[in-house]
């Protein structure tokens, strides 16, 4: 592509190289190969560049020279052509699936991820514009409340962002969080849920206005939560083992979450059987707002004599199995048998 320079507006604060004596001429330098080229021009008028424009830009010098001193002066200079930056973002979980629907990548309010951003067609070098040689870089948060569960990337971005920086040269920059920024809910920062935005903004240029060339988005879900009730920790259950209820909230997309029982005390990591109920959360790009319950009454089959037995509620997703709760008690059934039999009378027993 070539420049059509317009002459009378580079040379209208200059009013005496217009004037005889003078030889005024634009001198082009190709800011990415460095080749220059001197044009002679007329005081006013215009004229299409001789050099095409690269991808770095050229960079445009009216100089004129006084004929009788031989003396140079420059008048004006201006960078023109396509040194519009360019930016890429890529966001890497330890979740290797991405979200079915925006194809977002997802994560863990408590797991690390980490933002690669490249840039390229920044320059260097004097008399540069300030747009030409750096990109400003933000990472916006848009937290999900108890009744929210998705924002459109605008919402996300329209307010003041978290943190900002500028990139000024061209190349990767990497940035790893262990953790999720967002804010914690509750006071408790493994229940924060929403998602983390970041940005590349090319500069604004005279008529040109700040302008958005980049931006990629994470998926954060809040750290999974359960409760085993219905049967006390340490009971002695007689009779038949009651009904139990189960309450999960924030399941992964894609975990699956279960009971097992084994007999013993509690010691995480041990393999038990697995209980007949379990919970096969969806790919989904929504964000539990409410809490998945079910109970659980007939599992006297996992029983099979008196004894301790520990019954333990996980969840497992693509980072881990983790155990939400547990319950150990004893059943001592042989006790209630006596006590029935004591209750005979002698003309029942024979």
């Amino acid at each position: 592509m070539k420049f059509h320079l317009l002459l009378g507006a580079l040379l209208c604060s200059h009013a005496f190289a217009a004037g005889e004596g003078f030889t005024n001429f634009v001198r082009q330098t190709q800011q990415g190969t460095g080749v220059v080229w001197n044009m002679p021009v007329n005081p006013t008028g215009s004229s299409a560049s001789q050099l095409l424009l690269e991808q770095g830009g050229s960079l445009f010098q009216l100089w004129t020279i006084e004929q009788a001193t031989a003396k140079d002066y420059l008048l004006d200079q201006k960078v023109v052509g396509t040194y519009l930056p360019k930016a890429d973002i890529v966001i890497t979980t330890v979740d290797p699936d991405r979200d079915p629907v925006t194809g977002a990548p997802r994560t863990r309010a408590d797991k690390p991820f980490s933002v690669k951003t490249t840039v390229s067609g920044l320059l260097s070098g004097a008399n540069i514009p300030v747009a030409a040689t750096k990109v400003l870089w933000e990472q916006h948060l848009a937290s999900f409340g108890s009744t929210v569960n998705s924002i459109t990337p605008a919402q996300a971005t329209s307010g003041t962002p978290r943190s900002s920086t500028y990139l000024t040269a061209n190349g990767t920059t990497t940035v790893t969080s262990g953790a999720t920024s967002l804010p914690a809910v509750n006071g408790v920062a493994a229940k924060a849920k929403g998602q983390e935005h970041f940005v590349v903004h090319a500069l604004a240029d005279g008529a040109l206005t700040q302008s958005q060339i980049a931006s990629a988005y994470v998926h954060v879900w809040p750290v999974s939560s359960g409760e085993i009730s219905g049967v006390m920790d340490d009971q002695k259950v007689r009779s038949k083992a009651p009904t139990l209820t189960i309450k999960v909230k924030d399941l992964y997309p894609e975990s699956r979450t279960y009971l097992q029982i084994y007999e013993g005390r509690q010691v995480l990591g041990t393999k038990g059987v697995l209980m007949a109920r379990e919970l096969d959360y969806p790919n989904t790009q929504n964000i539990s707002i409410t809490p998945q319950d079910f109970s659980i009454s007939d599992y006297d089959e996992y029983i099979k004599k008196d004894g301790t037995y520990t019954i333990e509620l996980i969840t497992e997703t693509a980072f881990d199995s983790t155990r939400l709760d547990w319950v150990t008690f004893s059943i001592d059934r042989e006790l209630e048998i006596r006590a029935q039999l004591t209750g005979l009378d002698d003309s029942e027993m024979k």
